[in-house]
């Protein structure tokens, strides 16, 4: 999956999850930080923040990797029990670290490229 399809997947299910729910500047609201900022999310021309992902997730009431699921996929229900909100929870982390990581490698090579 390249980077300009992760993003518009992610922009694709923010929308998809607040629909109905919150406009942009509620949702922007609730996690503290500006509309702007959920425009250039959705509008693909910002990556979140670790944090602001989480805050989006929580706020939507879907786990992170949600918002990185393409839409094409079938959304499965998980039983609540201490096992699976370990497992999710794991998951969640692996997930959030390689995203950072990729993050950076992209960072790195724009940093190069400026020099």
């Amino acid at each position: 999956m390249t980077e300009n399809e992760l993003n518009e997947i992610l922009s694709q299910n923010i929308k998809k999850y607040r629909k109905g729910k919150y406009t942009q500047e509620q949702l922007a609201e609730e996690i503290g930080v500006s509309a702007q900022n959920i425009n250039d999310i959705e509008g693909k021309r910002r990556w979140p923040r670790e944090a602001t992902l989480v805050k989006i997730a929580n706020t939507l009431g879907v786990e992170v990797y949600q918002l990185f699921m393409p839409q094409n996929f079938t959304e499965i229900e998980i039983e609540e029990n201490d096992e699976n909100k370990r497992i999710r929870m794991q998951i969640q982390t692996q997930l959030i670290m390689d995203f950072r990581k990729s993050m950076n490698k992209m960072l790195d090579k724009w940093g190069n490229l400026e020099k």
